[in-house]
């Protein structure tokens, strides 16, 4: 059982006073919002953590019955003393000997809502529910919940809200179970369904990213945006003031530059009780559209029928329907969709207008994109935390683990797994070929391995290792921060003295630092900070007129951007980690949030400034 809230309105008031922020400022009698949790979340922070009671579920359900227990008997006390006094003479002066009933412990008047994911917790959660007469408002997280929408419905009185999120999944075992159709599920069943952000585990900022992402796997449009507005607004029971647009409804609007559900939109005002919240906009070049812009509907992929088409074992096929092809050096377009790819025995014979070479094929399966498909490479994953080596992050035995402080350097092939939710999940997204390195709490973190996401194992898969070699990894900063390099500067002046100790042939030539020293092998340096990452330009400036030739990359580089004319100089390339940023840490202060607080991300001025600039996700089961 957490803490009580409030609801807030993100906006500056005059008197600086934070009571007036909130939603029901100047309500005399305000709603108030409890927080539990269920499952594994109090298991571990009360159990693991704090080593007291709750340590088990069993643990939790008896507490959970202790605590309803003591409070239904504090409200029946209090119910018969409001009783006692009805009963009172109405005339004379009458009074009863005992004050009214308090307690804080359990006096609270409350909109409940509950953190939990898997079917047992929800089923629990409900029977107490019915047992003790409350109701819960939301289930959040609620990952589960598509399994049992019927139970959910004999909650006390209300069915509850599922407050969730559109695809994340695997991060600890309660998640293994998700479904990106469950926003979906969930609302044909008659669930209300909103979208969460759990910031800073998903940037609030983004928030109707995840109504886009339901969207897109399934839920109507209306729904999805619902997710984010109305549904919210009711399950807080505020939706008679916020979370649509009608006459007596406070006046918070937010102006789109497209369709809100459509990929990359952003607002271009936003309005809080009728007032401006973004500075510096000039409304004149707003665009004016005749009619409300629709949300754009992609046609789905025909299938052929050939039994083996979609399957491991389909080598050759013919790709239609196509508006864009993506090239090496360049792009194919055709307003008409008519665009073809030709694939042999998986290597690519045609793309473009193959009419004659399709012809060739007329036995291959034949793939209809509609005349909107986009045909790009295969991507390319670096950096994403554990792939192939951890499968939930939250269970330590389910990963290779984590380096200690001893100076030997760690070789992610040699804890790389083949298979797993995380890799079969990246495979179907796309992302054919990763490139993961070890986790350590050394500064080094070990030598990155290059593979196939899609292939059986090692053995039996036809080139599932790309490279066993593929970069040296270090990192630098708080994260790096311990026993043996307890300050940036030990961590910096340890990567100093490695490579100057390469360059004067001090290490064996097959050492890893004398590799990087010459060029063999690039150096990725995981850093965010603006001045740790100026101190790593002028290191490799310093080895370079020292003679060597090195080759260097900064991971995460959240305040790279504001260096970038010297990288550019530098030679050195940049992989953005997260993609869009959050400055949620003293080191990453200068993160460029985007559109409309900034009218550039790290992306775009990186890019500007012509620096070769990679992606990676924040968490593995993002990718």
């Amino acid at each position: 059982m957490g803490g009580e809230a409030y609801t807030v309105k993100l906006r500056k008031v005059d008197t600086l006073f934070t009571n007036d922020m909130l939603v029901e400022a100047g309500v005399e009698d305000k709603w108030r919002y409890m927080k539990m949790a269920c499952g594994e979340n109090p298991k571990r922070v009360y159990g693991q953590y704090f080593h007291t009671m709750p340590s088990t579920r069993l643990g939790e359900g008896w507490f959970l019955h202790d605590q309803f227990a003591k409070a239904t008997k504090l409200k029946d006390a209090q119910d018969d003393w409001c009783q006692a006094v009805e009963n009172l003479p109405k005339y004379g002066r009458c009074r009863l000997n005992t004050p009214f009933p308090e307690d804080l412990q359990y006096d609270s008047l409350v909109k409940l809502n509950i953190h939990c994911y898997e079917t047992h917790d929800l089923e629990a959660m409900v029977r107490h529910s019915n047992e003790y007469k409350f109701k819960i408002l939301a289930f959040h997280h609620g990952l589960d919940a598509y399994c049992v929408p019927e139970i959910l419905k004999h909650a006390y009185k209300v069915v509850p809200t599922v407050a969730t999120f559109a695809g994340k999944f695997g991060y600890k075992k309660e998640a293994l179970q998700s479904f990106v159709n469950a926003p979906k599920i969930l609302a044909d069943a008659g669930i209300a369904v909103a979208m969460k952000s759990d910031h800073p585990v998903l940037n609030s900022q983004h928030l109707v990213y995840e109504a886009a992402m339901a969207r897109h796997y399934g839920l109507s449009e209306k729904l999805a945006l619902a997710s984010v507005t109305t549904v919210p607004a009711k399950a807080l029971g505020l939706d008679h003031r916020i979370g649509k647009i009608a006459v007596g409804m406070d006046a918070d609007v937010v102006i789109w530059e497209k369709h809100p559900l459509a990929l990359g939109s952003h607002p271009l005002q936003v309005y809080i009780d009728g007032i401006a919240q973004i500075e510096n906009v000039d409304e004149s070049k707003w665009s004016e559209q005749g009619k409300p812009q629709e949300f754009e509907e992609y046609p789905e992929l025909v299938a052929p029928k050939v039994k083996a088409a979609c399957t491991s074992d389909a080598e050759t096929g013919v790709f239609s329907g196509i508006k864009k092809i993506l090239l090496k050096d360049s792009e194919e377009f055709s307003a008409k969709g008519d665009l073809t790819v030709v694939i042999d025995h998986g290597e690519v014979v045609c793309a473009g207008h193959c009419a004659h070479e399709a012809a060739a094929f007329k036995d291959a399966p034949v793939y209809d994109l509609g005349g909107e498909g986009v045909v790009v490479p295969s991507l390319l994953s670096v950096g994403a935390p554990g792939l192939g080596l951890v499968e939930i992050s939250a269970e330590d035995s389910t990963g290779d683990g984590h380096h200690n402080l001893q100076p030997d350097i760690a070789y992610a092939i040699d804890g790389l797994k083949f298979g797993g939710l995380h890799m079969d999940e990246a495979y179907k997204a796309g992302i054919q070929i990763a490139v993961t390195a070890p986790q350590s709490e050394h500064v080094i973190q070990g030598v990155s391995v290059a593979f196939l996401t899609g292939a059986e194992n090692a053995l039996i898969t036809k080139g599932a290792i790309i490279k066993e070699k593929v970069a040296l990894h270090v990192r630098i900063g708080q994260d790096s921060k311990s026993t043996l390099f307890p300050t940036v500067s030990s961590q910096i002046g340890f990567l100093c003295t490695a490579l100057e100790k390469s360059l004067a042939d001090l290490f064996s030539p097959n050492d890893k630092f004398t590799l990087v020293a010459r060029g063999k092998i690039p150096l990725v340096i995981e850093v965010n900070n603006h001045d740790e990452i100026i101190c790593i330009i002028q290191l490799k400036k310093e080895l370079e007129h020292k003679g060597a030739n090195i080759k260097f990359a900064l991971l995460g580089a959240i305040e790279a951007w504001t260096v970038a004319e010297y990288l550019v100089e530098a030679e050195i390339g940049v992989i953005l980690k997260p993609y869009l940023c959050s400055p949620v840490q003293c080191t990453a202060q200068k993160c460029l949030l985007g559109t409309p607080l900034n009218n550039k991300t790290s992306l775009s001025h990186l890019h500007k400034a012509g620096i070769k600039v990679g992606l990676v996700v924040l968490e593995g089961e993002d990718v």
